[in-house]
């Protein structure tokens, strides 16, 4: 009965930990992959999805920031212009709200609690940097799709200053990781897991960092071509080239502006660097002709898996901490060709691989997670003993099994972003045209019909999803 009556007493002690948790984040204890899986279906197969209904009171909760994301690039790629503008403008909102919130908190202070005592899902999601940069670029994609080229400008450069907002977060938060460990006195290269997280190095060693990309400096540039301000589309095709020097349509794309703005020392540097000898461009005003933009966007970004590391904690008996990891193995991003009447317009080039910012961004935040780890495995440790103190084995054994099925390792991630991201750039006479789009992996055959405009552009946007293919035009 004295057992009983301990274990009894335990539970109960328990049971606010378990409803804080429960209150701190919807993916506290689910893992959030298994909720994002009807979306990535329905994106797959073509069956439909209401979302009036579906992760509604989701994406009204801590982690609006992601569910939001999530059915704002859902709406995107089935057409649903309006919806995914509202969706992704909600987003914002709550980054900013977040943003704008004092360093501490009676919120933040509560979601580290509930941290400490359960897993970093407790902590409501704001968002990688990485993330955030693609959220102003698929809204500049929305507004083109209106025609609104006054919005697409406005979110570039959301988009181009947040990608250096986000390096200066990161460097503030493994600033945090250093003082929070020699403030509490912990270690975390004793359990380092960088053996685990080596695998992740092909894949992450792709890119510099996870803050910048050169697809979202390549829209931003088009966008500023629309807006007739070729200065600044000039300086951000230079940008996007140096992150990603081997597509050859970007490679004509800067040399084509610096052919145009008179930057002929430039200009002969490029050809040299590039061993272009070509000195045809693109002819914008041409009478009889228009450009025709294809970006394509292929398959799903990875999902996050866990793995757990047991550790002792002296008299407190056994901790388990988890950490996440992406465990999918690298393969070639496959072009898409376009033809018109069986006859080969252009083949896609990668411009950015998601894939590697998604993998980076995790292996650049791994001494915080660690940090957080370590920090949260010495408090339960504590715990432990003074379980095992105050009601012997019991309580010893019900605060182990706590602190095994508490921590879960933090999945969470934008999972309906694609895997990669290409580009075909080329010009067409003028006229309409119902091109073939064909994947070398098969699939559902797809067609689009498109305009070219005289002297104007065309935006073809193709997205592969699974083994369906979707696509819709813009001309200007």
């Amino acid at each position: 009965m004295n057992v009983l009556l301990k274990g009894c007493r335990m539970v109960a002690a328990l049971a606010p930990l378990l409803m804080l948790a429960g209150c701190a984040s919807t993916s506290t204890f689910s893992a959030y992959p298994r909720k994002i899986q009807p979306l990535i279906a329905s994106m797959s197969n073509g069956t439909s999805i209401d979302l009036s209904h579906f992760l509604l009171s989701e994406s009204k909760g801590n982690d609006r920031v992601l569910y939001t994301m999530e059915r704002g690039r859902y709406a995107q790629v089935t057409g649903k212009t309006d919806i995914s503008m509202t969706e992704f403008r909600a987003s914002m909102e709550k980054i900013s709200e977040n943003d704008r919130k004092a360093l501490i908190s009676a919120s933040a202070i509560g979601a580290n609690v509930a941290a400490t005592i359960v897993n970093d899902n407790a902590i409501p999601y704001e968002g990688e940097g990485y993330e955030r940069v693609l959220l102003h670029h698929y809204q500049a994609l929305n507004y083109l799709k209106k025609k609104d080229l006054e919005g697409a400008g406005v979110e570039v450069r959301r988009a181009n200053a947040e990608q250096e907002e986000s390096l200066k977060r990161y460097q503030k938060e493994i600033d945090w990781a250093r003082e929070e460990a020699a403030e509490k006195g912990v270690d975390s290269s004793a359990y380092t897991i960088d053996s685990r997280y080596a695998q992740m190095d092909e894949v992450a060693g792709r890119v510099k960092n996870s803050f910048q990309n050169a697809y979202t400096f390549y829209i931003s540039a088009f966008i500023y071509e629309l807006l007739r301000q070729p200065g600044d589309a000039y300086i951000d095709y230079k940008k996007a080239l140096e992150i990603y020097p081997e597509n050859t349509y970007l490679q004509k794309d800067v040399l084509r502006l610096a052919a145009k703005l008179g930057m002929n020392d430039e200009l002969e540097e490029l050809r040299r660097r590039f061993d272009i000898k070509e000195q045809r461009f693109i002819d914008e005003g041409g009478a009889g002709s228009g450009e025709l933009l294809v970006l394509f966007e292929e398959g799903f970004v990875p999902q996050k898996h866990e793995i757990k590391i047991p550790l002792p904690a002296g008299s407190g008996g056994l901790v388990m901490i988890a950490f996440p990891i992406y465990q999918e193995g690298w393969s070639s991003p496959v072009p898409l060709q376009i033809l018109n009447n069986n006859e080969l317009i252009g083949s896609t080039e990668p411009i950015c691989d998601v894939r590697a910012l998604a993998v980076k961004a995790l292996t650049e935040e791994a001494p915080v997670i660690a940090t957080r780890q370590i920090i949260r495995a010495v408090a339960k440790g504590v715990a432990a003993a003074e379980a095992r103190k105050q009601m012997g084995d019991v309580g010893l054994l019900l605060t182990n099994i706590w602190n095994i099925i508490s921590d879960n390792a933090d999945l969470r991630s934008w999972l309906t972003l694609p895997s990669n991201a290409q580009i075909l750039r080329t010009t067409l006479p003028a006229g309409s045209y119902e091109l073939a789009l064909q994947h070398p992996l098969g699939g559902t055959p797809a067609y689009a019909d498109v305009t070219i405009n005289p002297g104007g552009k065309t935006v073809l946007q193709v997205v592969r999803a699974g083994a369906r293919i979707y696509s819709s035009t813009t001309s200007f």
